[in-house]
């Protein structure tokens, strides 16, 4: 396996590229990957029967729930894995009454994930779905409390954009909510494993994340946060296999508290390994990363705002993190890191961003996105834009 160390830390990641699109997925600690195998080697995969491994595998499920719990601050009964970020939300949203519901609050800087789910509600319920904007995001508190009205009642966003990188206080924004009795539900998938996220006071209603980005797990895993509350009014659409702990001809019984959300076998090795990254970088702590990754992106900021034929996406009056988001009205954004990657081996993602509402207000159809992780140094920041500045000269 090719690797490199970072602070000490052995990563996933080869010597001879430059990686910088942990926004999509991140470069896992080889450690992750030593446990899973090690996971399935010793057949910890299926959590209910009786027999030994089955009973070995169930106690480690538990053991990863409290790991979870103790880096966010809440209860293990509240922390559910999932297959995906999507069939979390789609299984929450399709679990609520919708005809007792109103109003809907989104962004446009919010990605296909987030608003499918959202548009497959409006359009077999008939709620309406209310797009924050561009503009709305320079006084983001203000103007969501002026959305907010006795007909809303969810609130859906990102704690960090995965469109241009914008810091939400989402804390002041949980607090927004609950004074109007909204259910707030955060996709935390960018935030996590770059700050610390403590969900015990001011929290959502509902937190969400993808295993593979931010918290450097493996493909096929994440996992939501539920309030006690959410958890107590809530039955899951998406049911069966270990969800389900009796049934009868016209009716079933689920398992309390995380496990209902939890239908059929679930990806155990993955969980472990989601687990031990997550532990990996909250024992490194995630002050030095946040503090790391906010040089990175000031250097990269600092010096897009000055190459000519750039567009840099930023917001007025917001904070940024670990995501830079830049167009070119000259250059297809394609073409720009193919040739990136050609030449120095420079992967950034390049398209829609699955974020067709923000793309739609642009000059042209594709733009790149760079995000950084812990792995990421400035001497790779600095190539990025030394070659960037070098094809825009050229092209």
């Amino acid at each position: 396996m090719n690797s490199t160390t970072r602070f000490g830390i052995d990563f996933a990641y080869p010597s001879d590229e430059i990686f910088l699109d942990s926004a999509t997925y991140g470069k896992m600690p080889v450690s992750s990957i030593e446990k899973m195998t090690d996971a399935y080697t010793k057949g910890l995969v299926v959590t209910k029967a009786m027999y030994q491994e089955a009973c070995k595998a169930n106690t480690r499920l538990e053991s990863c729930r409290r790991a979870l719990s103790s880096i966010f601050h809440t209860e293990s009964s509240q922390i559910s894995f999932l297959p995906s970020k999507e069939s979390a939300i789609i299984n929450l949203l399709h679990s609520f009454d919708w005809a007792d519901k109103g109003k809907i609050i989104t962004s446009v800087l919010e990605d296909h994930s987030l608003l499918a789910p959202l548009i497959n509600i409006n359009n077999l319920h008939g709620n309406e779905i209310d797009y924050l904007s561009l503009n709305d995001e320079k006084n983001l508190l203000d103007n969501l409390s002026e959305k907010l009205t006795s007909k809303t009642d969810v609130v859906l966003l990102s704690s960090l954009t995965p469109t241009i990188g914008t810091n939400r206080e989402w804390g002041k924004i949980s607090k927004i909510c609950k004074e109007n009795d909204a259910i707030f539900i955060l996709d935390i998938s960018n935030s996590v494993g770059h700050e610390e996220i403590l969900l015990e006071n001011d929290s959502p209603d509902i937190a969400v994340s993808t295993g593979i980005s931010g918290a450097l797990g493996p493909q096929g895993i994440a996992f939501q946060i539920l309030s006690k509350e959410i958890n107590e009014q809530v039955d899951p659409i998406l049911v069966g296999g270990t969800s389900v702990l009796a049934l009868e001809e016209t009716m079933y019984h689920l398992s309390s508290n995380a496990q209902k959300y939890e239908a059929g076998i679930i990806n155990l090795a993955g969980i472990v390994g989601l687990t031990n990254s997550l532990e990996i970088l909250s024992e490194f702590g995630f002050n030095k990363i946040e503090k790391h990754e906010k040089r990175l992106h000031t250097i990269v900021r600092e010096k897009l705002r000055d190459l000519p034929n750039i567009d840099l996406y930023e917001i007025e009056q917001t904070d940024f993190k670990t995501i830079t988001t830049f167009g070119s009205r000259e250059v297809n954004a394609h073409d720009i890191a193919l040739a990136m990657e050609d030449q120095k081996g420079i992967r950034v993602l390049s398209g829609a961003l699955c974020a067709h509402l923000f793309i739609y207000d642009l000059p042209y159809n594709s733009v790149i996105r760079l995000s950084t992780h812990l792995y990421n140094t400035e001497e790779e920041v600095r190539v990025f834009l030394e070659t960037l500045e070098e094809l825009m000269n050229q092209l």
